[in-house]
């Protein structure tokens, strides 16, 4: 998927991994060497005082009250 595209359907989404994990915010969608990446963040699980942040990749996320398999409702 171009990055623009995934700018419109991620960009400030809700969105959690497909692991688990806490539900994060995409902050930006970014092009890398490997494809384009999700900057994400969150706020720490144990203090809930510091913001966390990290690339994840486009399949390994799903959207938050979205429809289909890549949704979860929250």
């Amino acid at each position: 998927m171009p990055t623009e595209a995934l700018r419109k359907r991620f960009l400030q989404k809700t969105v959690r991994l497909k692991t688990g994990g806490p539900l994060m915010t995409v902050d930006a969608v970014i092009e890398t060497q490997s494809g384009p990446m999700l900057e994400c963040c969150w706020f720490d699980l144990q203090w809930r005082t510091k913001i966390e942040r990290a690339p994840f990749t486009v399949d390994s996320v799903l959207l938050a009250g979205g429809q289909g398999p890549q949704a979860f409702t929250v």
